[in-house]
C-alpha cells in the first residue's frame, strides 16, 4: 500500500508525475485528511468541519505475473486519497486506513493470495462503521476495489440498516466509469486485464511490463457465464475457481494496457466520485 504521508514536497512531486486532477496549491497540507496520521484531538477538531469518512476496501490476491497482490487495495487507496485532495477546498473528508484483506477464496490456487471469510469481512466493515459513527461521522462511503467483496459489503449494509444511524454508502470504483471503460478498454474486462492494468499503471503501481500476458479466459457457459464484465449476453452466475478459467491469473489483455487509457478512466472515476461525495454531503 502506498501512503501519501511523505511531506509536501514528495506529495507535490507525485501529483505532478501522475497528472492528478488537483493542483499542489489546492492540496491539503501533508495529507491531513488521513485518519491514521491524526491525534485524537485532531480528529475531534476535524469533526467540527466534516462528518464524512471514506473507507477504502481492497484485497490481497494474485493479479497475474505483472501486477502485485496488493493491487485492489492499492487502487482503492489511491482513489480515496486523490479525491480527498481534489475536493478538500470544497468539502473536507477523512480517509480511514484501508481494509486490505478481502474475500478471495477463488484465487487461493495462486500463491500470495490471502483470503478472509465473507462473514469476517462483513463484521469488520460493521465494526469500522459503528466505531466511526460513535465518534461523530454521520456519512460513511465505502470505496471498494475488489468485486469479490460485494456480497460481504451488501451483508454489512443490511446488518447496519436501522441499527447504525449514520448514512453508509458503497461504491465500486469501476462502476463510476463503466461507459469510459467500455469505450477504451480491450475486452474481456475481468481481472488484471487491459483496464485494470492501465488504471493501476497510471496511478503509480509497480507493473512488470515484460511479464504482461493475454489470456481471454475460459467461457464456463457460453453466452451466459463468461468472464467479461462487458459481455452483452444474458447473465447467469456460478461459483468457480480462477484457476478453472485462467492459467496465468489474468483474464483479459494486459499487453494492451497503457498509462493513457488509465488516465482517461481515472479522470472519470475521480470526477464522478467527487460529484457523489458533494451530493452525499447535502443528503
Amino acid at each position: 500500500m502506498q501512503s501519501l504521508w511523505f511531506g509536501m514536497n514528495c506529495a507535490c512531486r507525485n501529483l505532478l508525475n501522475s497528472a492528478r486532477i488537483c493542483n499542489p496549491e489546492e492540496m491539503s497540507m501533508d495529507g491531513n485528511y488521513l485518519l491514521s496520521k491524526m491525534t485524537w484531538p485532531e480528529v475531534e477538531e476535524i469533526l467540527k468541519e466534516t462528518d464524512i469518512a471514506l473507507v477504502p476496501v481492497g484485497s490481497t490476491e494474485q493479479h497475474g505475473p505483472a501486477l502485485p497482490v496488493d493491487n485492489d487495495a492499492f487502487i482503492a487507496t489511491e482513489f480515496t486519497h486523490r479525491v480527498a485532495e481534489s475536493i478538500w477546498e470544497k468539502q473536507k473528508v477523512v480517509v480511514t486506513p484501508t481494509i486490505s484483506f478481502g474475500y478471495s477464496p477463488h484465487h487461493m490456487q495462486f500463491k500470495g493470495t490471502i483470503t478472509i471469510r465473507e462473514s469476517t469481512l462483513a463484521n469488520m466493515i460493521v465494526d469500522v462503521c459503528t466505531s466511526l459513527e460513535q465518534h461523530g461521522f454521520k456519512r460513511i462511503i465505502l470505496v471498494n476495489g475488489h468485486g469479490g467483496n460485494s456480497t460481504a459489503i451488501s451483508n454489512a449494509l443490511h446488518t447496519m440498516n436501522n441499527v447504525v444511524m449514520a448514512k453508509i454508502f458503497s461504491v465500486n470504483w469501476w462502476d463510476l466509469a463503466s461507459d469510459k471503460i467500455a469505450e477504451v478498454a480491450t475486452r474481456p474486462v475481468f481481472h488484471a486485464c487491459d483496464m485494470e492494468t492501465s488504471v493501476a499503471w497510471f496511478l503509480g503501481q509497480r507493473v512488470l511490463e515484460d511479464r504482461r500476458v493475454d489470456e481471454a479466459g475460459r467461457k464456463i457457459v457460453e453466452g451466459f457465464v463468461e468472464p467479461d464484465m462487458l459481455a452483452p449476453a444474458p447473465k447467469a452466475s456460478v461459483a468457480f475457481m480462477m484457476k478453472y478459467v485462467t492459467e496465468s491469473g489474468v483474464v483479459g489483455h494486459s499487453t494492451k494496457a497503457t498509462k493513457e487509457k488509465g488516465k482517461q478512466i481515472v479522470e472519470v472515476v475521480l470526477e464522478r466520485l467527487q460529484e457523489f461525495i458533494l451530493k452525499v454531503a447535502r443528503a
